[in-house]
């Protein structure tokens, strides 16, 4: 019991120490995957104005920001998770079927954050300036729609 107690008393300022140093860490531009560079240039004219990682120890995950206030969250491979921009976001980099549900249905509505959930049996949660929260599966068939009050 003596030796299980002297092992956690050990451990632990190891896992405080490795605590502290999770989080947002400022990176440069070029220390982001390709796939995450090559895709943020679906944004032009706007650049890139800050990137930071938060390394969890086993896959790091991306953030960046861009000057026409958009917030894009990247996943350790590059791939995107998740777009923000009050503005709304380019057509362009919502995935095809979907972005056509959007044209048919919500015609000049426009999209303020999409989400993609690789957890959550690959599905993306769409969010219109309307308030109109939308789901859509992996193939981009639509699920369900919600408003949030």
């Amino acid at each position: 019991m003596k030796k299980f107690i002297l092992t956690i008393l050990l451990a632990l300022p190891t896992f405080t120490a490795f605590n502290m140093q999770a989080g947002d860490k400022p990176i440069a531009a070029t220390e982001l995957p390709a796939e995450a560079t090559n895709f943020i240039k679906n944004f032009a004219p706007a650049t890139l104005t800050a990137a930071a990682v938060d390394d969890d120890f086993f896959r790091p995950d991306y953030k960046v920001f861009l000057s026409d206030g958009t917030a894009i969250e990247f996943r350790h491979n590059g791939k995107w998770e998740e777009i923000k921009n009050h503005n709304g976001i380019p057509s362009k980099v919502i995935p095809a079927a979907i972005a056509q549900y959007l044209d048919t249905n919500y015609k000049g509505v426009a999209v303020t954050n999409i989400s993609y959930d690789a957890d959550d049996l690959d599905s993306y949660e769409v969010k219109l300036a309307s308030r109109v929260e939308l789901k859509f599966d992996k193939s981009g068939n639509f699920l369900t729609m919600e408003y949030d009050d």
